[in-house]
């Protein structure tokens, strides 16, 4: 399935192109209170729309190999095999053979 029909995707747009604009907006009335155009905060809303979209596209396939990956990294510990006393432990000790 397309990351562009999935409802994060288009939230993650919509939070991260109103924190960019919110923070332009913030810079902007702090430098020039008297004027304020809506233009550069419109610009800068679309600009960290399309980074957060970039970043939205990269990430869940990261969080999903790692999530999976740390899965069988468990599950292989938990399956390991029991040691017995019996078991004949051989020792070795001295240089690594490489």
């Amino acid at each position: 399935m397309s990351d562009s029909l999935q409802p994060g995707f288009w939230i993650a747009i919509l939070i991260g192109g109103t924190i960019i604009a919110a923070a332009s907006a913030f810079q902007q009335y702090s430098t020039k209170p008297e004027v304020f155009n809506t233009k550069p905060v419109i610009r800068d809303f679309c600009i960290g729309a399309f980074l957060t979209a970039i970043v939205y596209m990269f990430i869940p396939d990261t969080l999903q190999n790692l999530l999976s990956s740390g899965q069988t990294a468990l599950s292989s510990l938990t399956q390991a095999p029991a040691v017995t006393a019996n078991a004949d432990v051989e020792i070795q000790t001295g240089p690594a053979r490489f």
